[in-house]
């Protein structure tokens, strides 16, 4: 499989993703007499965002290191990209977001509180930061808070690329190890202390810890650090004869892990789930199809789920703005038809969602990306040079 039809599998693959996230949010209710595995890993869609995190970091070790692991352009030029990618959806559904959470908070606090709430929620979200305050996190715009994690990463990943030449390759698969080691000590810490208190740990919870545990950038940077690693090694295998072998026994097991973990999910520990229990499962599948992923990477480079895959990012953050839009939709058709119900939510969601998605997508986050790097470009050339050391890395 060429380049470009491998990066348009992992693109379908974040469609798959986020269709995961979104049947967690609002598929659950749906299903209540259906077989325990498929509650259980609709159940589990929470997990997918780790996924994105394994895949943001191989992608980015991919388009922007070399075979030494240094960046191959400037710092500031990385972030104006980060920016540009990611910001003028992220703005599109603040502002969508903005009637239904004033509302709220005016009808629980009052004009006075409310609006010192909404300022203080309302800046922390739009500056990126809300998931360093675990009571903030899912303000707003729920999904939002993913955004402000990854935004932690951009942040630290010229950083992080600095440091990968000093790794040996033959210490890759022991960094690996310590980096998915890394991500899982917090968890188990939390489970072994339960510094929350007594009660269930589970998808319902709640406590000031748990919610710190799973939102704080930092918990989830190990996720993130297991993708640039495995994406850095890919880079050096193409960089060192190309890459050998077709990826589908690796993308085939690591989708069988991620489905078997899913399925099993209401049985293994939900902070483990949550967090980094399953990198490496990700990362099998990540490797598999930058390798080329067999029948899978065929599948999921076809056009349809590639054009899905670019909006997915749109469709992620979209998904609780729609559902408001859905929610009145029902009251309004009430008399005729009911849309009321999980069922009736759940279809209408996917049935505005995803055109919604590919319109933002291609009227909103396209223009706008190549705007804003422009914008940024002044700021990009005005970054001072850096004179450019030689690297000396073994095989």
């Amino acid at each position: 499989m060429s380049g470009s039809r491998a990066l348009d599998a992992l693109t379908g693959l974040r469609f798959v993703a986020a269709l995961h996230v979104v049947s967690f949010h609002f598929a659950t209710p749906c299903l209540g007499t259906a077989p325990e595995a498929l509650r259980d890993w609709v159940g589990a869609g929470y997990a997918a965002v780790g996924v994105f995190f394994v895949l943001s970091g191989f992608v980015l070790a991919w388009n922007y290191l070399d075979a030494d692991g240094r960046m191959e352009t400037s710092p500031r030029a990385f972030w104006a990209a980060r920016v540009a990618r990611v910001y003028p959806v992220y703005v599109l559904t603040f502002l969508l977001s903005a009637p239904t959470t004033i509302a709220a908070s005016v009808a629980d606090n009052g004009w006075k509180v409310a609006a010192a709430k909404l300022a203080v929620g309302g800046g922390a979200t739009l500056a990126l930061l809300q998931a360093w305050v675990p009571r903030l996190a899912l303000y707003w715009n729920p999904p939002g808070w993913s955004v402000a994690v990854e935004a932690c990463f951009y942040g630290l990943f010229p950083r992080l690329a600095k440091g990968l030449p000093r790794l040996k390759p033959a210490w890759l698969p022991v960094a690996l190890g310590g980096a998915w080691v890394l991500g899982l000590l917090p968890p188990l810490l939390y489970l072994a202390l339960l510094p929350d208190g007594p009660g269930p740990v589970d998808v319902h919870a709640s406590g000031p810890w748990l919610m710190a545990l799973k939102f704080n950038p930092l918990a989830r940077l190990p996720e993130f650090l297991f993708g640039v690693l495995l994406g850095w090694r890919f880079v050096r295998e193409r960089a060192a004869g190309g890459v050998k072998g077709s990826g589908a026994v690796l993308a085939a097991l690591g989708t069988a892990l991620l489905v078997a973990a899913g399925a099993a999910g209401s049985r293994v520990p939900y902070p483990l789930m949550h967090n980094a229990l399953l990198a490496p499962a990700s990362g099998l599948l990540v490797y598999g199809l930058a390798r080329g992923g067999g029948a899978l990477g065929w599948l999921l480079s076809r056009p349809t789920l590639v054009k899905l895959g670019g909006a997915s990012y749109a469709l992620y953050l979209l998904q609780y703005p729609v559902s408001e839009a859905a929610k009145g939709l029902g009251n309004w058709v009430s008399p005729w038809v009911e849309l009321r119900t999980p069922e009736g939510l759940l279809a209408t969601v996917l049935l505005l969602g995803v055109p919604a998605s590919l319109w933002v997508h291609r009227a909103v986050e396209t223009p706008l990306r190549s705007r804003v790097r422009a914008a940024l470009t002044p700021w990009v050339e005005g970054a001072p040079r850096e004179p450019v050391k030689p690297v000396v890395s073994g095989p």
